[in-house]
């Protein structure tokens, strides 16, 4: 008997230990969040810059880390662009970042257009992003990016 009332609690035990899976959710911003890889005009180096949300998962803004481009691993730039739809921009944005001497950068026609653009090694079709941006640093220039969303294949990381 004792034999089957210890069976009995295992079963039960098992069976209430199984735990509906809930699913999962995306963030307010996931359409225009992730890792890019960008051109200056769209021709020379690539640099990598990321788009993601932010902690109050806000629907109108998203942080823009630029330090691939304008820093370096001691230098950090990065700072929330206002989102309005598949759009971003900001004026005078003060980096949140390590960056020296106060900087500020803007950001004006930033868009991300679905499936726009392809992986140059997979072919593989991808989201593209563009924008223009200028550095409190160095004003009056203004460089204009132009990418594509990171494929995650090997040939098209650069």
């Amino acid at each position: 008997m004792k034999k089957y009332f210890y069976i009995l609690t295992l079963f039960i035990l098992s069976i209430s230990a199984c735990k509906k899976e809930e699913p999962v959710g995306g963030t307010a911003v996931q359409d225009l969040s992730g890792e890019w890889w960008v051109q200056i005009d769209g021709t020379g180096d690539y640099y990598g810059i990321s788009t993601y949300n932010t902690a109050d998962n806000s629907s109108t803004q998203m942080w823009l880390n630029l330090t691939n481009f304008w820093g370096n691993s001691s230098n950090t730039v990065f700072g929330k662009v206002n989102v309005n739809s598949k759009t971003f921009t900001g004026q005078k944005i003060v980096n949140a970042g390590t960056y020296a001497g106060g900087l500020t950068f803007t950001v004006t026609n930033g868009k991300i257009t679905p499936n726009g653009a392809v992986g140059p090694s997979s072919k593989a079709v991808t989201d593209a992003i563009t924008l223009d941006v200028e550095f409190s640093d160095d004003p009056g220039t203004v460089y204009h990016l132009k990418g594509y969303h990171r494929t995650k294949f090997v040939g098209d990381d650069h």
